[in-house]
């Protein structure tokens, strides 16, 4: 049987970026809710995106981190499933982040498939909470879908901002590509 010799510094920061997921729901100012199933909290998904640069480790625990502090929050299980789908958008953007795609084209891609994700837990949630109706679908779409996707792309803008220092000081084991469409892999 082969040991797995584990990364500490990956390790760290996968548990550090798991806690911020878990307090900004429960701490930030900053919040947007609008009921049944709809928040925004300002720089939600920026630990989730910061997870995706890190590994599949800290991605699956910001999910779960996430989850757990908007249910703390708010009560809600809805807006708590949606932040659970958050695993599937990282670990998008992460497998596109190590095949070395730009950058931009990883927050879009990864910003399509958040919104669909947290629309297909909007659907899920129609029969729970109202009667279904065309307003109620064009709620979801524009809300959850529309919203999901600009609160995504503003939250990786932060993650931006905030890359190169991080790179800097050696935390993040994954590098961005910037310059091509796709980079050849090493």
């Amino acid at each position: 049987m082969q040991k797995k010799k584990v990364n500490i510094k990956n390790l760290t920061v996968a548990a550090l970026l798991t806690a911020i997921a878990l307090l900004i729901p429960m701490v930030m100012p900053f919040k947007l809710v609008i009921e049944p199933i709809f928040s925004a909290t300002f720089a939600a998904h920026v630990p989730g995106i910061l997870a995706m640069l890190t590994g599949p480790f800290a991605v699956i625990g910001t999910a779960v981190g996430s989850a757990l502090g908007f249910f703390q929050a708010l009560g809600n299980p809805w807006v708590s499933a949606r932040a659970l789908t958050h695993l599937v958008f990282g670990l998008f953007g992460f497998y596109m982040i190590k095949k070395r795609y730009n950058i931009v084209l990883v927050a879009v891609l990864s910003g399509l498939v958040h919104a669909a994700c947290e629309m297909i837990i909007g659907l899920i949630s129609l029969p729970f909470i109202v009667v279904p109706d065309a307003g109620v679908l064009f709620y979801i779409l524009l809300t959850v879908g529309l919203g999901t996707f600009i609160h995504h792309c503003i939250d990786f803008a932060i993650v931006m901002v905030i890359y190169k220092p991080l790179e800097k000081a050696g935390v993040l084991p994954y590098k961005i590509n910037l310059r091509h469409f796709k980079e050849k892999e090493n």
